[in-house]
């Protein structure tokens, strides 16, 4: 399969393209740095641009099977365009080309819980959206882009990321709050990622996920 993946040089972006690559998948990515990618391999393909300039996503696009957008800045908490301009030239990009299918890496804290849920509704409540409601603004709008789409699209809201090794063991909601989300391994979300591009249970559907 050819994969295009954006937010390719971060943490998931890495684990996503060396897992890809390892189970026989072509991939591309868009980078405005090409000197932080870490991985040369021949079934990969870096393109040197900028996620936020209008046309520039269509390169990495064109002649793929899947797009994979793992946009982020992490918990920086300044204002910014990454999630909601960046996803929305990645749009742009599959129509031009016509490819239709999309996973996006958001959050499972950027909607709160319910009272009962009361561990994860006090740190998400108090806490959380407080300290990143600039960046959340912009990624509720591109979870609202994603969704208006119209493609086979599915939202993956993850739990606090880390860097553990890959267990095969997490759990999943769809279309629905996970209990006790409290963390995922990066290494876990992206073989979840993989393993679903092409599950048609989970299109235009909204997973949470954590272990």
């Amino acid at each position: 399969m050819r994969l295009a993946v954006f937010g390719a040089t971060g943490g998931t972006g890495v684990q996503l393209i060396r897992q890809a690559l390892r189970r026989g998948h072509r991939v591309t990515a868009l980078v405005r740095r090409p000197e932080a990618m870490p991985i040369k391999n021949d079934h990969l393909a870096v393109i040197q641009g900028d996620v936020l300039t209008e046309g520039a996503a269509d390169a990495a696009v064109d002649g793929t099977d899947a797009v994979v957008s793992a946009l982020g800045i992490g918990y920086r908490r300044h204002a910014t365009t990454v999630y909601s301009a960046g996803t929305a030239n990645i749009l742009a990009a599959m129509r031009k080309t016509g490819v239709d299918r999309l996973l996006v890496v958001s959050t499972s804290s950027l909607h709160i819980p319910e009272p009962r849920q009361f561990p994860e509704w006090l740190v998400t409540r108090f806490l959380l959206h407080p300290m990143l409601k600039r960046p959340y603004a912009d990624m509720a709008a591109m979870e609202r882009h994603v969704r208006e789409s119209g493609i086979e699209w599915t939202l993956v809201r993850a739990a606090r990321l880390t860097n553990h090794p890959a267990t095969g063991d997490y759990r999943i909601a769809l279309d629905n709050k996970l209990r006790g989300g409290w963390s995922i391994s990066r290494a876990d979300l992206a073989a979840y990622l993989l393993d679903h591009i092409r599950d048609q249970h989970t299109y235009q559907r909204i997973v949470e996920i954590a272990n």
